[in-house]
């Protein structure tokens, strides 16, 4: 190993950022004392380097087009309806009705503790009825009348699946796109890459039941 690498794998963290601070332009000293200053002065200071100054820090700095929509309200609906009985109707299941799952479909999946005592898995069907709306007749379940009327002005996405099969894994992996906890969600990384437009809130908040 090169002795001078050795040297700097051996740094304390406070030489680190001592040493940090008396480099060319004290990159990290900088950084702190940006975050002190007041936003007219940082504004000043990105104007004259030609940086946007519409949004708050972020890693990009601005989108490269203007953008339309103004906030996000993101419903993560955990525990609501099977989409077996709102938008994605299997009339073939009602033929299949008690019949057990065969393995083409399970393809040699594990079970859950909650199903793994049973001694079969009867298939079974919607008992709901479903009708096409809109003008582009998407299937839309009894359950939903007021939903059906709108699904126009609706992004109903089908092919979007994980490996897990547990609920909770499942979820994370829709938040974050990882089974493992931990992971920064969707809300995080758009503040890390935009910025914010208010520094003393946070660029986005999470609703918990």
């Amino acid at each position: 190993m090169d002795p001078r690498v050795e040297y700097q794998l051996l740094q304390t963290r406070r030489q680190f950022f001592s040493q940090c601070c008396e480099t060319v332009g004290g990159a990290m000293g900088l950084a702190g004392l940006a975050s002190m200053l007041p936003a007219s002065v940082v504004q000043a200071a990105a104007a004259a380097t030609g940086a946007n100054t519409t949004i708050g820090p972020g890693l990009l700095g601005a989108p490269h087009f203007a953008p339309k929509a103004k906030r996000i309200i993101y419903l993560f609906m955990s525990g609501a309806p099977s989409q077996l009985e709102t938008f994605d109707y299997k009339p073939g299941l009602r033929e299949y009705f008690d019949a057990d799952l065969p393995a083409s479909v399970q393809k040699g999946q594990r079970l859950t503790t909650m199903t793994s005592g049973q001694t079969r898995f009867p298939m079974v069907g919607s008992k709901f009825r479903f009708d096409r709306h809109g003008d582009h007749g998407a299937w839309v379940s009894e359950l939903l009348p007021h939903t059906a009327g709108v699904v126009d002005d609706l992004c109903i996405i089908r092919s979007m699946h994980t490996d897990a099969i547990n609920h909770d894994p499942a979820i994370t992996f829709m938040q974050t796109g990882h089974e493992q906890p931990g992971r920064p969600s969707m809300g995080a990384w758009l503040s890390y890459g935009l910025g914010t437009e208010n520094s003393d809130l946070p660029a986005f908040i999470v609703l918990h039941s």
